[in-house]
């Protein structure tokens, strides 16, 4: 992520916070910051999981917690600050957010979550954007179907060969699999060889609702119900124009943070997943699974 995207969303940050008791829509924002409206809303998903408006409203419900605790304002004033309507829609809000109305929390003073200001420091940025802090997850099992082939690392470094893997799958394979699911999803799995530093078998698929019977090329996989480490990689570019080595930093973070914690890998595979139904020319997301345990967890030995 180059250093003008970082200034934007970090300025995004900021203006928000400056601004707190005062009138913030999408538009004003996209304006005031040099954003498009789409971007900034995929930002904030990506960041916070939540619409940029979400955002703004917790990070308010949150400031409002230290006006109840620390001066005499009525709760009409606050809501008022706050950008609320009414009363009642910042006592909903507020009820909804942490399941205690304001009066109850000025009288009882319940300690409560808040929701943080993004923290940039988070983020990581590699040439073409930025790896987000991975999410944990416990993820159902699901089937695949695709086609497979083993890949060379030195040869894809070259000749991008999972690219044209995945481009012949999606153009060739995809409209015949029967029984899809999220067909706009795109997934890959990475099966580990014996001597993985070498090359691995890369199995660019779509997920299905049934265990299809298949022929060759095609491969069917089950994939068992799994904790994973999340991480996912934004940047401001087509889906289509990841180059290797982005992706080559991806992974080196991934491992990196693995390495660094007290979590080991689970299983010899992991996959890749992109939405392309949110990818443009100009934004794309990918996320990485990574099977994970404790160290003392021999559930998966």
């Amino acid at each position: 992520m180059n250093s003008n995207q970082i200034s934007k969303l970090e300025y995004t940050i900021e203006t928000i916070e400056k601004h707190m008791d005062q009138p913030l829509n999408l538009n004003d924002l996209s304006k005031k910051v040099g954003l498009s409206k789409f971007h900034l809303q995929r930002l904030f998903k990506a960041l916070v999981d939540k619409s940029l408006m979400a955002y703004i409203r917790g990070r308010r419900l949150s400031n409002s917690l230290h006006d109840l605790l620390h001066t005499n304002m009525n709760i009409l004033d606050i809501a008022v600050k706050y950008q609320f309507d009414y009363e009642q829609s910042f006592i909903r809000a507020f009820q909804n957010r942490f399941h205690i109305t304001p009066a109850k929390y000025r009288k009882l003073r319940h300690e409560l979550p808040i929701e943080q200001k993004i923290d940039i420091t988070t983020l990581t940025g590699i040439e073409q954007g930025f790896i987000i802090q991975p999410r944990m997850v416990i993820k159902p099992g699901f089937y695949i179907q695709g086609i497979m082939d083993e890949i060379f690392h030195e040869q894809n470094m070259i000749e991008l060969t999972t690219n044209r893997l995945a481009m012949l799958f999606h153009k060739e394979y995809l409209p015949i699999v029967p029984n899809k699911v999220h067909e706009h999803v795109y997934l890959a799995i990475v099966e580990y060889r014996p001597v993985s530093t070498i090359s691995n078998d890369y199995i660019p698929c779509v997920e299905t609702s049934i265990i299809n019977t298949v022929n060759p090329p095609f491969v069917t996989r089950t994939i068992p119900s799994q904790e994973y480490a999340v991480f996912r990689y934004v940047g401001f570019h087509s889906p289509y124009e990841l180059t290797y080595k982005t992706m080559k930093e991806f992974y080196d973070y991934t491992d990196y943070w693995v390495m660094s914690t007290k979590l080991k890998q689970a299983q010899n595979y992991h996959f890749e997943r992109m939405d392309l139904s949110i990818c443009r020319e100009d934004y794309c997301e990918m996320d990485i699974y990574i099977p994970i345990r404790t160290e003392n967890d021999t559930t998966y030995l």
